[in-house]
Order: C-alpha cells, then sequence, then structure tokens
C-alpha cells in the first residue's frame, strides 16, 4: 500500500511536467438514428472535478466512443474519441469491460473528440505503456 501511494505521489509529479495544450475538437458523430446525440445537462461539480485533475497525455490504439458514465451502454453514449494522443484527467471504477485482450472496471475521464466534456473511455485501449503505467499517472476521481 505505502509502495503504491509513493507510485502514485511520484506519477503525479511526473505528470505534472507532462501536461501542456489542448486536444481539437471534432465533428459530431451521428447516433444509430442518424442524428447527431445531444449533450445531457452537465452539473458544474463534474466541470469543476476535471478542472482540479492536470491533464495527462496517453496514446490509444483505437477510434472509440465516449459515455457520458463509466460504462459500455449504448444509452450513454457521448460521442468519440480518435486513437492516438489524448490527454485523460482521472480515473474512476465503473462497468467491466473486455476487449483488445484486456478486462478492466476502470473508466478515465476526458474531453472527446466530438466536443463533449467530461466523459469517459475504457482503459482497455490504452498502448502498452499507458496501460503498464495509467495508475501511477491518474488519481481517482
Amino acid at each position: 500500500m505505502r509502495t503504491r501511494m509513493l507510485g502514485r505521489l511520484l506519477g503525479g509529479l511526473l505528470a505534472a511536467g507532462l501536461v501542456m495544450g489542448t486536444a481539437g475538437a471534432g465533428h459530431a458523430a451521428p447516433t444509430a438514428s442518424g442524428t447527431t446525440a445531444a449533450a445531457p445537462a452537465r452539473t458544474s461539480a463534474t466541470a469543476a472535478k476535471a478542472a482540479a485533475y492536470p491533464k495527462v497525455y496517453l496514446n490509444t490504439v483505437v477510434n472509440q466512443w465516449t459515455h457520458w458514465t463509466p460504462d459500455y451502454y449504448d444509452s450513454t453514449h457521448a460521442g468519440w474519441l480518435y486513437a492516438g494522443s489524448n490527454y485523460f484527467y482521472c480515473l474512476k471504477e465503473g462497468v467491466y469491460y473486455t476487449d483488445n485482450g484486456r478486462r478492466s472496471r476502470y473508466w478515465l475521464l476526458t474531453d472527446d473528440d466530438s466536443g463533449n466534456r467530461n466523459v469517459y473511455v475504457s482503459e482497455v485501449y490504452l498502448d502498452q505503456w499507458g496501460w503498464d503505467n495509467v495508475y501511477s499517472l491518474l488519481d481517482y476521481c
């Protein structure tokens, strides 16, 4: 436990040196019905939560749906996060998700390429380095 806490502290200090820049917003992805999904009302508490954490850049290996809550359900689909370098604020425990040869119940809070803020993606699509280091780089939401 003490080693993990020390790793988090060091990871946080390292992450503070890695934060810079912003991600560009893309176009809203259509829903299954062909319309663009409207963002549900976001509370100021959610916005403040993301602002409390530094942006940590990690690489994702696939384009993936983003979700308003830490789960994979179609009903919570928000937009898209494209593969490549993306920033994340923190991680949160949610519904287990299995893909890419991995299984995890942790979801990463980010802003997506569709212009949605404070949305979640599963950590299973991080590249190997991100998968190995995410817990030392991101705090829990």
